[in-house]
């Protein structure tokens, strides 16, 4: 599973089978959607940039990238 360490507090984000994330800081642990809502636990706040980051809407592989360039 993804996990991802919040470069601040130490939380700990882990992506769940079922696309939430869990996140564990100081003992204390809650679940949570991409977008920011508790779902469950006693840790009922999370970084909204890290769950995105995890856990939120990717682009497919065959999306087109711009690239900047000069030519």
């Amino acid at each position: 599973m993804p996990r991802l360490k919040h470069p601040a507090n130490g939380a700990m984000y882990t992506l769940l089978d079922d696309g939430t994330v869990e996140v564990e800081n100081n003992g204390l642990s809650g679940i949570f959607s991409w977008d920011g809502r508790h779902l469950g636990g006693e840790l009922s706040y999370a970084d909204v940039h890290m769950l995105v980051w995890l856990a939120g809407p990717q682009l497919p592989a065959t999306a087109p990238t711009r690239r900047n360039h000069r030519g």
